[in-house]
């Protein structure tokens, strides 16, 4: 049984909701357990009763720590700083004998079983950026996918790691740490026992897509060696329901068209998936709007127009571009 944790709030229910969706097409021999960090989430969670779920309502959860330094934090650090407490937490109160952190806004495309295996006996497991040029800042590592085993090491790490995090945890970079990512890059030089991905597979992301070549399905190539892609990170998604439309909007907005077609597209379908049967929405169209487009004219009209209010205009207009629309069936 693979066991996983993630949290997320009602702003981000239908993406939670997808990445379970994602990981329960993939394999039924998981569980993934989930903070909820306001009401409403936790209530429709519980109401929908996912059958490989487990939901917890984050006041039940915070300890006096926690609490203390929560008014010092915005809400996103402090899920940050919550991350390493709640695996804690899970692993402790259901006593299971292996849990991996994943970020709520993942799509699978094959079991992760695969990653589990190449742990072999190691502890904890950790995942790369795998990024052409290393972001210092950010760190070596993601938390996007973090595994700890339930033993004397892979315990001793995830304290370790929780402990830090309640010290300090921001969205700048200060004295080698940065949120509660930048951490990671010290547990293989402080503790035994760890193992580092080297499948590729495990995050296939925005900053990393444009280094691989593609091929039938989900695999790829990066120097000569062939991966299947385990899961899609969606970071810097932003998804907008108006008017019986739902629309994908990526932060990154150089996505080429097979990138498109065989991360982002299956993405939005399956949120719209989830919109409709979860979330109580008609969805009539669904469109990704490609932003590169958009960049790219403005950044046309700005050399050769110089009022701001001309750009705008053309901005607005522009920025409804429709780089992929379906109408419902």
């Amino acid at each position: 049984m693979m066991n996983f944790c993630t949290l997320f709030d009602s702003y981000y229910l239908h993406k939670g909701i997808a990445t379970y969706l994602s990981l329960e097409k993939v394999t039924d021999d998981f569980h993934l357990y989930v903070m909820a960090f306001d009401k409403e989430c936790y209530e429709k969670l519980e109401n929908f009763g996912f059958k490989h779920m487990t939901v917890e309502f984050v006041d039940d959860f915070e300890t006096p720590e926690l609490l203390a330094i929560k008014p010092t934090r915005t809400r996103a650090e402090y899920c940050w700083t919550c991350g390493s407490s709640i695996v804690y937490h899970f692993i402790n109160k259901y006593n299971l004998e292996s849990l991996t952190y994943i970020d709520a806004d993942m799509i699978f495309f094959k079991s992760p079983q695969v990653l589990i295996d190449e742990m072999g006996d190691k502890s904890v497991g950790l995942s790369l950026h795998f990024e052409k040029h290393e972001n210092k800042n950010a760190g070596r590592f993601c938390v996007q996918f973090v595994y700890f085993k339930n033993d004397e090491n892979g315990m001793a790490v995830l304290k370790w790691w929780k402990d830090r995090c309640i010290e300090w945890c921001f969205a700048r970079y200060e004295d080698g740490k940065f949120g509660d990512q930048k951490y990671l890059d010290y547990i293989p030089e402080k503790f035994e026992g760890v193992h580092i991905f080297e499948n590729r597979g495990c995050g296939v992301a925005p900053w990393n897509m444009h280094q691989y070549e593609y091929g039938e399905g989900l695999n790829f190539t990066h120097k000569g060696v062939e991966y299947q892609t385990v899961f899609y990170h969606m970071h810097g998604t932003i998804f907008n329901f108006e008017n019986g439309t739902l629309s994908l909007t990526m932060k990154y907005d150089d996505a080429t068209k097979i990138e498109k077609e065989k991360f982002f597209y299956p993405y939005l379908e399956l949120v719209r998936f989830v919109y409709e049967k979860y979330l109580d929405k008609k969805v009539d169209k669904i469109k990704y709007i490609d932003r590169s487009f958009v960049s790219r004219c403005v950044t046309v009209f700005k050399f050769i127009f110089r009022d701001n209010r001309m750009i705008r205009w053309i901005y607005n207009v522009l920025r409804h571009y429709d780089g992929y629309e379906k109408i419902k069936n």
